[in-house]
């Protein structure tokens, strides 16, 4: 019987010591290891365009930093090797971060879940508001740039190509534009009417950088939905700052997704929390639609009006 004891403690201790090294391993293989922009980009010899995107701030917007994130989307990167850059360098537009950023952003698209396989479409519209011609007939090839190679990160994809893309327009895409792409153009003129686009584009109070925000979150509803909350929203404007009160309940500063406290919910500009439910793309019980990149955060379009509790009494 003693024995037999022995024998089952030794079964016993063997099932333990098993269980717990599988735990281990299956412990270990969860464990990811962020990989960013900059990481891919080193990787792939990229020095030049790695100190770029530096140099333009470009680096947190395309590791998806201080936006909150609904769905699949990722990011297109064209990224032109050094040998490239080389010319580039060379016109002094690296010292001159506004047309850096303008020139690079020129060579990122968003990609909202619209395709799985970047040779499924002929055009990409860019961060910098034009669109790149992409050609996969005989490799792959944008706006007649060779791809030599590519390698994905957590945010996106990075796509080697061996020369500079140069858009013709001067401008880059603010929170308007991008509303208006969208068809939000209700909710773009509302904004605008209400004086919020200097502050969302992150110009900051009288253009002074060190005052600048973002990057902001941006729920933008359609225009059918503020066709059907017409009456609410008349009388919702009669109301002192009212119609302010009612926009900055839709948008959400960087800052207070750092400082979340609640998984469930974010501070929003206009002070009250809003729901919401990144898995099955929800907020505030509003379904999100699609969404677009712009220079300072992202705009998802909505299918509801959202009312913070203080307007609806």
């Amino acid at each position: 019987m003693i024995r037999r004891n022995k024998d089952m403690l030794r079964l016993l201790l063997a099932a333990l010591l098993c269980a717990g090294l599988g735990a281990a391993q299956i412990s270990g293989t969860n464990e990811t290891v962020k990989s960013g922009v900059k990481d891919a980009a080193g990787e792939l010899g990229l020095a030049t365009f790695s100190s770029a995107l530096d140099s333009a701030g470009l680096t947190d917007i395309l590791d998806n930093k201080g936006v909150l994130l609904f769905g699949s989307g990722t990011f297109v990167v064209f990224a032109p090797d050094d040998e490239a850059f080389s010319s580039l360098a060379e016109s002094g537009i690296m010292e001159n971060q506004t047309e850096l950023k303008r020139v690079l952003s020129y060579h990122v698209a968003w990609n909202d879940g619209i395709f799985e396989n970047i040779s499924e479409v002929s055009s990409l519209r860019t961060l910098q508001g034009e669109s790149l011609a992409v050609n996969s007939t005989d490799g792959l090839k944008v706006n007649g740039a060779n791809v030599t190679r590519t390698k994905e990160y957590d945010s996106g994809t990075i796509y080697v190509i061996d020369k500079v893309l140069v858009p013709a327009k001067s401008s880059s895409q603010g929170v308007v534009e991008a509303a208006n792409d969208l068809g939000v153009k209700k909710f773009a003129s509302a904004i605008k009417a209400a004086g919020f686009v200097e502050r969302l584009n992150g110009q900051g109070l009288m253009g002074i950088e060190s005052l600048r925000e973002g990057p902001f979150t941006i729920f933008a509803p359609s225009d059918e939905a503020f066709d059907k909350a017409k009456t609410a929203l008349d009388s919702i404007s009669k109301k002192e700052a009212g119609t302010r009160t009612l926009l900055s309940y839709h948008m959400v500063d960087a800052s207070a997704l750092i400082n979340r406290t609640d998984s469930n919910s974010v501070k929003t500009l206009e002070g009250d929390s809003l729901g919401v439910d990144a898995t099955s793309g929800l907020v505030g019980g509003a379904r999100v639609l699609r969404s677009e990149r712009y220079d300072n955060g992202i705009i998802y379009v909505i299918d509801q009006l959202l009312v913070p509790v203080r307007l609806s009494m």
